[in-house]
């Protein structure tokens, strides 16, 4: 008995112990905390899905029928069953791999937060203690120690600090790149800066290029939003276009 998971089959055995009206409704929130199903989505039909669990037409009834019951799905006579309810906080481990890959993206990032410091982190985006300006960063936080209070306790512009966007504004125009400092914001990392793309600009089930080799935290991200990544081969020149 199957079911699909992140576009893969596997053993419906594989999803919990219970009865199969139980796995069948397992399934099915699962697809939706991994955002494979979002609110407003139809519902495979009873007859598709049974076929694709191989269980019987009832058992699948008998699935969503409780489902509806309890909330998670609504049934629309002659339409079919929907996702209902807002939608559901996004659980890294219902989407990440269930095989093993030469690389995981979300397995490396988990592991670049591990508190443990024997083994290097290379990707994790921060540098060691012992290359940072340490007698630098403490004048600057004894400096910022005796700023105004409300430098010390008001929020900041969420466009970022305003000398800086104007400093990195000279930066651009030196390179012809013309952009106000209006036009510039500041995040804490480049990991944010790429979720904010991908939470603005990109939609689950888009097609996205991306170098290859590319920045691990990028591919977890592009996962994380439910998009589909195509690597493109990284020459000296630049990307291999031609490829396709």
């Amino acid at each position: 008995m199957e079911r699909v998971v992140d576009g893969r089959l596997s053993t419906l055995a594989q999803i919990e112990p219970g009865t199969r009206i139980e796995k069948v409704m397992a399934s099915i929130r699962q697809r939706i905390a991994s955002r494979s199903l979002v609110p407003g989505a139809r519902l495979p039909s009873v007859r598709g899905l049974a076929k694709a669990m191989q269980v019987s037409t009832s058992t699948v009834v008998e699935a969503y029928d409780r489902l509806v019951a309890d909330g998670t799905i609504s049934s629309r006579p002659g339409s079919g069953f929907f996702v209902a309810g807002p939608l559901a906080p996004l659980s890294l481990a219902d989407i990440e791999p269930r095989l093993d890959r030469a690389v995981d993206p979300l397995w490396v990032s988990r592991q670049a937060l591990d508190e443990g410091s024997v083994l290097a982190k290379p990707g994790c985006g921060w540098l060691p203690a012992s290359w940072m300006p340490e007698e630098a960063m403490r004048r600057a936080i004894r400096g910022l120690a005796r700023a105004d209070a409300a430098l010390l306790t008001d929020y900041a512009s969420p466009m970022g600090l305003l000398p800086l966007r104007q400093l990195l504004s000279r930066r651009l125009a030196d390179h012809g790149v013309q952009a106000g400092a209006s036009q510039i914001m500041l995040t804490d990392s480049g990991t944010q800066a790429i979720d904010l793309l991908c939470r603005f600009l990109l939609q689950p089930g888009d097609t996205v290029i991306v170098d290859d080799p590319c920045y691990f935290n990028f591919h977890a991200l592009l996962r994380a939003h439910r998009v589909r990544a195509i690597g493109v081969p990284y020459t000296p020149t630049g990307p291999d276009l031609p490829i396709f």
